[in-house]
């Protein structure tokens, strides 16, 4: 779900082009549910640390960013584990 305005979305765009169109893509993504606690309340994992990977994980709760070792493929934000 989102959890920045769109406004700022907006205010993002100007410095990283397309970035309304990628958080977009997330929004919409499908995700697995959580085989812990069975939450819907999941997250795609990516590595990285940019300033765009940074605003993706700051706009979108289906975004998680780690920043060293991928864990797993998918991230329940209620348990706080990864999965997959």
């Amino acid at each position: 779900m989102l959890k920045i305005s769109k406004e700022t979305i907006l205010q993002q765009e100007n410095m990283h082009p397309g970035i309304s169109h990628q958080i977009e893509y997330y929004e919409h993504m499908e995700l697995p549910v959580c085989p812990k606690c069975n939450t819907k309340d999941t997250a795609s994992v990516n590595v990285g640390v940019t300033a765009r990977t940074i605003f993706l994980a700051t706009a979108t709760s289906k975004f998680h960013l780690q920043a060293n070792d991928k864990q797993g493929k998918y991230y329940c934000n209620v348990c706080k584990e990864y999965f997959g």
